[in-house]
């Protein structure tokens, strides 16, 4: 369980990425304010976790965080195709980010599992 509370820590230090004004990137239909919406919405279920640290709690979210996760990912993969080195870095940021919280929230499921 040490990279599971050595990932919680990093999250719980990191910043939610953020985006700057006029820095909404469209490609292919898809655009990354939406993106940066659903990451801040997976966020908050993975809030579940705090409590299953700090209290013992085991509470997973009603909704589908897993799939939610591997939906941004890989739309952010997508995303990052013909992307300029600018976008690349907030694109990168937002990618990373996903996979921490899918890493955490899936350590989080398999160590409440009975």
């Amino acid at each position: 369980m040490s990279d599971f509370m050595e990932d919680y820590a990093l999250w719980r230090r990191l910043p939610f990425p953020g985006l700057r004004r006029g820095e909404n990137f469209l490609r292919a239909g898809e655009n990354l304010a939406l993106i940066h919406g659903d990451l801040a919405l997976a966020d908050e279920h993975v809030i579940q976790v705090i409590r299953f640290v700090e209290e013992g709690v085991f509470e997973p979210a009603r909704a589908d965080v897993m799939g939610l996760l591997e939906g941004i990912i890989s739309r952010l993969e997508r995303f990052r195709e013909g992307a300029t080195t600018e976008e690349r870095e907030t694109i990168d940021t937002h990618y990373r980010y996903a996979v921490l919280l899918h890493r955490i929230y899936g350590e989080f499921l398999r160590a409440g599992a009975p």
